[in-house]
């Protein structure tokens, strides 16, 4: 049994946005609203969050952690990987080395992994100063970033 199953995040119109719709359904949902909640079922038991704010969430490939970009009342944003059962497991720290150079910056959207492994997830991440952005792998399990692919 996978941990997480039946991810669902709900719009502030109270839409519903299914994990297995693809981008042509959820355009048909109309215009865009932000995601005030999210649920699944984990183990038998549901889990609902809800983030007045707004919030971006995926669930990681190997199906044991949803990470979320949540928004608080002034639009920042933050970057945490949640348990199964839904509970903080840990904030990706919004200031990161990359190369040789330490910034603060701010994660934007969620893409696909590209190192493999079932607990790692792809961000990507906007440094503050000259806005370049990277993507980076980080493993939910630990919160490594394991590996930084510059953006274009």
């Amino acid at each position: 049994m996978v941990a997480i199953e039946n991810f669902k995040r709900i719009r502030a119109d109270g839409k519903v946005i299914d994990e297995s719709m693809k981008a042509s359904d959820i355009f048909a949902l109309g215009a865009p609203e932000k995601v005030v909640e999210i649920k699944w079922d984990s183990r038998g038991e549901e889990v609902s969050l809800q983030f007045p704010h707004g919030v971006l969430a995926a669930v990681v490939e190997g199906r044991n952690f949803v990470v979320i970009n949540e928004s608080d009342v002034h639009g920042v944003r933050s970057l945490w990987v949640l348990n199964s059962d839904g509970s903080r497991r840990f904030q990706v720290s919004d200031v990161q080395k990359i190369g040789e150079k330490i910034g603060t910056g701010a994660y934007r959207w969620f893409e696909g992994a590209r190192k493999n492994g079932l607990d790692v997830f792809g961000v990507v991440f906007e440094r503050f100063g000259d806005k370049s952005m990277f993507q980076f792998d980080v493993d939910a399990r630990n919160g490594n970033i394991e590996a930084i692919y510059p953006m274009r």
